[in-house]
Parts: structure tokens; C-alpha cells; sequence
């Protein structure tokens, strides 16, 4: 009787010496069946270990996953920031799904379950996305390594349709903080505006970096090495400043470097106080981009420094700088800026 045996996977391979080989596998990534094919010990193998398989799965859950996920190189190579929020959602994920089999995420239903927590958060849709990118990524994992055959949330919409890449920093909104913020705030927001460079980026750039008139480092999300000319107002700021004994640029009120929360809740906190809404450290990247494109760069020349694509760096500048100027004619015109 001809036995039908699903998911083996086989393999050609070619011997040094020429001939081809087939080699059999209980599944994609599984063990190597020994015996040969076509044989009752194949078929006997086989069993034993897509049985094994099939017994160890029910044992791993949601818990398990994450587990093994925060360990992985995959998780280890974000950035802190990145882990850091994710450390928050994946709490979240734990507490409502950590004794879910991974062997019902393949299920029907598994999409509409996940779904639905989803839009118990729609009143805070970024957070809810967050949420849902997060479970996606863990899912995308666990679809790699074969712990699941499918990720029923790999095609999920957003919630939230809006974006901040349009909002940028007024003159009037950066003479305020200028007026009266403190020295250190003063100095981030300075170095944020002519560099265009993220926050956690800044706040670890070292006097090393600074060689006068540019400024080199290495970008943590996208690993690129920038290095770019330091703009006057720049260097005025760095070149006053005082270095005293610590190696980065950007220090807190006692002289020295900021942890990320300190930063944030004393920017947060000064923001406040100099009567400026609306806006974040991260905006100032938006800002930049309009900064440079008044200083003479070329799109180009600020996609290169500040990460953005050209067309993302054109749509600001236009939303912003260009519109109702007759700049606009000589970038149609293919006039050099």
C-alpha cells in the first residue's frame, strides 16, 4: 500500500565526484530522514518524527515566544530605544495572550482574536498599531524558525492614517525655547536643528566626532557612517560650549551626559514652560530639512545627512518653504538649488 506523506522536503545536492544526491527531510528545516526512501523504515521514521514535532508544539505558547524572541539576534540588534518600547508592548502581549498555543495561532480565528484586542485601543490608534507591529514582528520570528506555518496578522491595516514627517519647528516656536529654556535644552535643540539627526543619535555624539567644521557619526537605526559640515550657527554653539570632563556634546545641568528618560522629561518640561505645544524633539528632523534647503542644499545633499528619501525631503520642503515662492518654478525646471 502506497503510504502519502506530507510535508517532506527534499533536497538535490552535487557530490564532488559528480553524481546527484537527493536528500529527505521530515519537513522544511527538520531533521534528516536516514533511511531509505520508498522503505517501511522510511515511512516508520517519518512518523516518529512529525510525531515528535506535533507533541512538542502544544508546549509552546505566547509566553514561550516572546521568551525566546528577546533572546534572539533579531531583538538584540535594535536599537535601546527600540527595545524599550517594545519591552512595554510585549508586557502587554504577554498579559492577554501568554498561555495562547502557537499551534492555535495558525488557526481560523487567530486573525479575528488579535483583530479585535487591536480595537480595544482604537481610542489610542498609535498605540494600538505599535501593538499590532510588535505582535507582527514576534509572529514574522516564529514564522521563520517554523514555529508557526502562517502569520495571520502580517497583512493587518493601520488604525492611524496620520503623520508627523509634515510638522515642523516656526521661527517664533525656536526663539522661545532660545529666549528661555535652559543652557542644555538650548544646546540639544540647536544641535537637533542643524543636524537633523535622532534624538538618541545626539545624545550620544562625542566631542570625538566634532572635528572643527564637520561633524561625523554613525546613525543606530539605519547603521549608516554621515558626515556633514557644521553649519555657523552649529559651531558658534560648539565651539562656546564647555567641555569640562565629559565626553558628550549634549550634558544635563550638572555636566553630565543624559540618560533618555532625564532628557525627555526635562524637555518635556521646558517645552512647557516656554509656552510650545504641539511639538517634538523628533520634529525638529522635519525642520532641518527646511533649514538646510534655505542654507542652499540640494535634495540630495539633505536625503544624505538626515536619512530621508529625496521625494520625502521634497514633499516637506514644499508643504513648508517652497509653496506660493517661485522656488517651486526652479525645481520643476530642473534649476539647481
Amino acid at each position: 500500500m502506497r503510504v502519502s506523506l506530507k510535508g517532506i522536503h527534499k533536497v538535490r545536492k552535487r557530490l564532488a565526484n559528480g553524481q546527484v544526491r537527493f536528500y529527505f527531510y521530515a519537513w522544511r528545516g527538520g531533521p534528516r530522514i536516514e533511511a531509505e526512501p520508498g522503505t517501511r523504515e522510511f515511512t516508520a521514521e517519518y512518523i516518529r518524527l512529525t510525531r515528535a514535532r506535533a507533541e512538542a508544539r502544544p508546549k509552546l505558547d505566547i509566553s514561550e515566544l516572546i521568551r525566546r524572541y528577546v533572546r534572539s539576534p533579531e531583538y538584540r540588534s535594535l536599537a535601546r530605544n527600540t527595545q524599550i518600547d517594545y519591552e512595554r508592548v510585549l508586557g502587554a502581549i504577554e498579559k492577554e495572550f501568554h498561555d495562547l498555543p502557537l499551534a492555535a495561532v495558525e488557526e481560523r480565528g487567530s486573525r479575528a482574536l488579535f483583530i479585535e484586542w487591536r480595537n480595544s485601543m482604537s481610542d489610542r490608534p498609535r498605540s494600538a498599531d505599535l501593538a499590532m507591529s510588535v505582535l507582527r514582528r514576534i509572529l514574522s520570528y516564529a514564522q521563520d524558525h517554523e514555529l508557526i506555518l502562517r502569520n495571520p496578522v502580517l497583512d493587518v491595516k493601520k488604525l492611524w492614517s496620520g503623520s508627523r514627517a509634515d510638522i515642523i519647528w516656526r521661527d517664533e516656536d525656536i526663539a522661545k525655547v532660545i529666549a528661555s529654556a535652559p543652557g542644555p535644552i538650548v544646546d540639544a535643540l540647536t544641535l537637533a536643528m542643524w543636524t537633523g539627526q535622532r534624538q538618541g543619535d545626539l545624545l550620544r555624539l562625542t566631542w570625538s566626532s566634532y572635528e572643527g567644521s564637520h561633524i561625523s557619526l554613525r546613525q543606530s537605526k539605519t547603521k549608516a557612517l554621515v558626515r556633514f559640515k557644521v553649519a555657523k550657527p552649529l559651531k558658534d554653539m560648539l565651539d562656546a560650549k564647555s567641555r569640562g570632563n565629559c565626553v558628550t556634546i549634549l550634558t544635563n545641568s550638572r555636566g553630565e551626559p543624559w540618560t533618555s528618560d532625564g532628557f525627555r522629561a526635562s524637555w518635556s518640561k521646558a517645552l512647557k514652560q516656554c509656552g510650545v505645544e504641539g511639538l517634538t524633539f523628533h520634529d525638529l528632523r522635519g525642520t532641518f530639512i527646511t533649514v538646510a534647503h534655505r542654507a542652499g542644499s540640494s535634495y540630495a545633499q539633505i536625503a544624505e545627512v538626515s536619512g530621508h528619501s529625496e521625494r520625502h525631503c521634497e514633499r516637506i520642503i514644499r508643504q513648508h518653504y517652497l509653496a506660493g515662492n517661485d522656488a517651486i518654478e526652479r525645481i520643476e525646471n530642473g534649476t539647481q538649488l
